[in-house]
């Protein structure tokens, strides 16, 4: 019998190795596995805060246009690197004589370019950021969308940047509903109904800032689109006049909100 210890260690060596890779790729799968469902908002036990009264300290940016004023609460708690980075742009009169560059008729506006034509520019903040999710933000009617990418392009859903979209409305038809009413949560389905919405962007984009004040001045904006699914081009020139921050304590609008009666 010719036996060859060389050649029974090389092959223990090589089955040995074999399994420490097997093993490793086993615990590489259950740490992701973990991962991922830690990573995951819980959309089941969302909050909505975009239906509740804010504190008086709240952010509030006010939008003025050559259509009108609008206001919107910022979600510094929900969504704190993009916020914050909102907020410096705003402070430096970054949005001040912006345009508005893109519009889906009555569905969303697209603002906050440097150019008419939401191209790049030497003043074009280029910073981009992954996108932060909250179970907490909806695009519901209203919602402010950070929207990044170069020029005006609608880039990935991973990307969040200077320019924003406004969300309008879908039409919440037979069909709609009746998709809404056989997934999803009932109480943010419920939202959609009563306000309007896309629920199609839902927890695929940033989601900063909640409209609640000065809708016939948005319902404008979103209004002057060709209602042409091939360009998004406005109808008419609309520029982002002013953005100011305040508090909402200073701009109340408890009206809009669903638990107005409760009102901090």
């Amino acid at each position: 019998m010719n036996t060859n210890p060389k050649g029974k260690s090389k092959a223990t060596v090589q089955l040995m190795m074999m399994a420490f890779c097997f093993l490793m790729i086993v615990l590489l799968v259950i740490f992701m596995g973990k991962l991922s469902r830690a990573s995951k908002p819980d959309y089941e036990n969302a909050k909505l805060v975009q239906r509740n009264v804010p504190s008086a300290n709240d952010t509030v940016a006010v939008f003025e246009t050559t259509k009108g004023t609008f206001k919107a609460v910022i979600y510094e708690d929900e969504a704190p690197e993009i916020c914050k980075y909102f907020k410096d742009l705003v402070k430096q009169g970054y949005y001040d004589g912006t345009y508005v560059f893109g519009v889906e008729k009555d569905v969303y506006f697209l603002g906050g370019s440097k150019a008419a034509d939401g191209n790049d520019t030497q003043d074009t903040d280029t910073t981009t950021f992954d996108k932060e999710l909250s179970p907490n933000l909806w695009p519901f009617k209203g919602s402010l969308i950070s929207y990044g990418g170069k020029d005006n392009k609608f880039f990935s859903s991973n990307v969040s940047g200077s320019r924003i979209m406004f969300v309008n409305s879908v039409e919440f038809d037979d069909e709609m509903n009746k998709s809404l009413d056989s997934a999803g949560n009932k109480e943010v389905n419920k939202v959609f109904k009563e306000l309007g919405g896309v629920p199609n962007f839902s927890q695929q984009y940033t989601i900063f800032g909640q409209v609640y004040d000065g809708f016939d001045c948005y319902e404008k904006i979103c209004a002057a689109g060709e209602g042409d699914s091939s360009t998004i081009v406005p109808t008419e020139e609309i520029k982002i006049t002013k953005v100011t921050l305040s508090t909402y304590g200073e701009n109340k609008n408890d009206s809009f909100f669903a638990d107005s009666s409760e009102s901090k």
